[in-house]
C-alpha cells in the first residue's frame, strides 16, 4: 500500500524550498535492481545511441561507453551482490573509486513497476497540480560516487528522489542564499525546486528512483515545436537528403533556388493553422493524464478471444476529453485513442474502476446485441492496454 500522508508537506515546499520527508516508495530495492539488469541486457555489447532505456555507467573519471562487463546480469541477483563483483573485477578493469550506473526512462519495460510509480505520482499531483509536460524517471545504482552533473546550471525541472537502499547526501545551492546539505537514508525523499543547483553523493550501496518534473517554459515551447516539426514532415514530399542549391547564389531574378525552403515554411504555416495541431496536443494531454505523466507508457499486453459470458473488472479510470462533435478521446495508462458516436458514451457509463460485469451485459447496456463485435473490439482494446482484466482467467501483467 502506498502512503500518501506525506504529499500534504510535500505540497506546502512544492516550488519554494527543499524538502526530506518519510515516504514509502513505490518499489522495493530487488524489484528495481531486477529492472535495471534486464534494462542493461542490450548495453553489454557496446553503447546504444537514440533510445530507451539509456544506460550509462558512471566512474570518477567519466562515463564508460562500453562498460561491458561491469553491467549487472542474471549472476548478479541483488544490488549486494552486484557491488561485490565490482570490487572483485582484476586491477584497471573495474571502478576503482566508486560508480554510479544510471538507467533513464526504463519504467515502461516493467508495468507493475512502471503503474506504482504512477499511483504515487497521482497522489502528488493531486496536491501540486498534473505538469502539463511528460516527466522523465531514473533508476541508480551507485557507491561512494559524486555526481556534479547538477552544478553547471540551475535545474530547470523539479526533482524528487526516493532513496530504496544506502543513502543519497544533496548539497543543494539555491539562486540566493547558502548552500544546504541534505542527507536522505532509505524510506526517505529528497524533494528540491527548479532553479537549483547541485552535487549529490551517493553512499552505502545507494539505489535511487528519481522523477524530474519539466518546469522552465521553454520545455513547453519545445514540446509544441516537435508535434509541429512532425505535421510538417508528413506535408512533405521528402526523400531524406538535404537539397543543394547553385552556388553562387543568382543576384537578380526570383528566389527560385530557395524553393525548399520556401516549402517548409508554407507546410509550416498550413500546420500551425490546421486542426491536426490541437488534435495531437488533446490526444497527447490525455494520454498523459492517463499516465500522470509518465512516458513512455508499456507496450500494450496480448490480446484475447471474449465470448458474451466472460466476466470483466475495470481496473484503471479511462480519461475521456472532448475531441470535436459527438467525439471523445479516450486514455488508460498513457495510450490515447478516439471514440465517436452515442454508444462510445453508454459504453463510457458503465465502465468505473471497480465494476465487475460480463461482455453480453455490456453490450446489452449499450443498446447492442450481446456478441456486437464493435463492442467486443474496444474491451479487448481496452484488456490490451490493461485498463480491464479478465476474473475468471488467469491475469496477465506482462
Amino acid at each position: 500500500m502506498i502512503a500518501t500522508d506525506w504529499t500534504e508537506p510535500l505540497a506546502r515546499a512544492w516550488g519554494k524550498e527543499p524538502a526530506l520527508l518519510p515516504a514509502a516508495a513505490p518499489a522495493d530495492p530487488a524489484h528495481v535492481h531486477r529492472t535495471i539488469v534486464a534494462a542493461c541486457a542490450s548495453f553489454r555489447a557496446g553503447t546504444v545511441f537514440r533510445t530507451v532505456p539509456q544506460v550509462r555507467f558512471h566512474t570518477p573519471l567519466g562515463w564508460l561507453g562500453a562498460p561491458g562487463r561491469l553491467l549487472p546480469d542474471a549472476g548478479d541477483p541483488t544490488p549486494a551482490a552486484y557491488r561485490a563483483r565490482l570490487r572483485r573485477e582484476p586491477p584497471g578493469s573495474g571502478p576503482d573509486a566508486g560508480f554510479l550506473l544510471s538507467v533513464r526512462q526504463p519504467l515502461h519495460t516493467d508495468y507493475p513497476l512502471w503503474s506504482a510509480v504512477r499511483d504515487t505520482l497521482t497522489a502528488v499531483w493531486r496536491r501540486v497540480g498534473l505538469p502539463c509536460l511528460p516527466v522523465e524517471a531514473e533508476l541508480t545504482e551507485g557507491d561512494d560516487f559524486t555526481r556534479v552533473r547538477g552544478l553547471a546550471v540551475a535545474s530547470e525541472h523539479a526533482v524528487l528522489t526516493w532513496v530504496l537502499a544506502g543513502a543519497l547526501e544533496a548539497e543543494l545551492h539555491a539562486a540566493d542564499g547558502e548552500p544546504r546539505v541534505l542527507r536522505a537514508a532509505a524510506g526517505e525523499l529528497l524533494y528540491w525546486p527548479e532553479g537549483s543547483r547541485w552535487r549529490e553523493h551517493h553512499l552505502d550501496g545507494c539505489t535511487m528512483l528519481r522523477i524530474s518534473v519539466p518546469r522552465a517554459q521553454r520545455l513547453a515551447t519545445g514540446a509544441v515545436k516537435n508535434l509541429l516539426a512532425e505535421d510538417v514532415r508528413d506535408r512533405l514530399e521528402y526523400d531524406g537528403a538535404v537539397p543543394y542549391l547553385p552556388y553562387p547564389p543568382p543576384t537578380d531574378g526570383p528566389a527560385a533556388p530557395a524553393a525548399p525552403m520556401l516549402a517548409v515554411g508554407a507546410a509550416a504555416r498550413a500546420a500551425a493553422g490546421g486542426a491536426a495541431l490541437p488534435a495531437a496536443l488533446r490526444t497527447r494531454w490525455a494520454a498523459w493524464c492517463s499516465s500522470a505523466g509518465l512516458e513512455p507508457a508499456p507496450e500494450p499486453r496480448a490480446d484475447v478471444p471474449l465470448a458474451p459470458g466472460q466476466r470483466l473488472r475495470v481496473v484503471r479510470t479511462i480519461v475521456r476529453l472532448p475531441d470535436g462533435p459527438g467525439r471523445r478521446i479516450w486514455a488508460v495508462n498513457g495510450h490515447a485513442f478516439p471514440i465517436g458516436g452515442a454508444a462510445g458514451e453508454r459504453i463510457a457509463r458503465q465502465l468505473w474502476p471497480g465494476r465487475e460485469l460480463t461482455v453480453g451485459e455490456l453490450c446489452r447496456a449499450a443498446g447492442a446485441d450481446e456478441d456486437n463485435a464493435v463492442v467486443t473490439a474496444l474491451l479487448r482494446k481496452l484488456y490490451r492496454l490493461r485498463g480491464i482484466d479478465l476474473i475468471d482467467a488467469e491475469r496477465t501483467d506482462g
